[in-house]
């Protein structure tokens, strides 16, 4: 009987290490408006601006390229978001804060 005390103490204890390993949720997100920023997540969530970070490569931006024959260039990268765009976010388990970490 010992050995089935100890066998459910250790599912106890990997379960638990699998739910603290598991620091963000993967959150899907409509676009709603392109400036400032907001996304719907759900009928009742709109996030906002403040509660959202955005990489670079998705928003409007400048970049400086070399052109073989032409030189250093700056262009504008148009990588921003658009109303009704589908987003993909990563929520910190138990914050109002929220990654962009892509578009499809």
């Amino acid at each position: 009987m010992a050995d089935a005390a100890w066998i459910e103490n250790m599912k106890r204890i990997v379960l638990k290490a699998v739910e603290e390993g598991d620091p963000c949720d993967v959150i899907l997100g409509t676009v709603i408006k392109d400036s400032p920023v907001a996304v719907q997540i759900d009928q009742k969530t709109t996030l906002s601006e403040t509660q959202i970070i955005v990489p670079e490569h998705l928003t409007d931006h400048e970049e400086q390229m070399s052109i073989p024959g032409v030189g250093e260039v700056s262009v504008t990268v148009k990588g921003g978001f658009k109303n009704g765009q589908r987003i993909l976010l990563l929520q910190k388990r138990g914050a109002q804060q929220y990654v962009a970490v892509g578009r499809w």
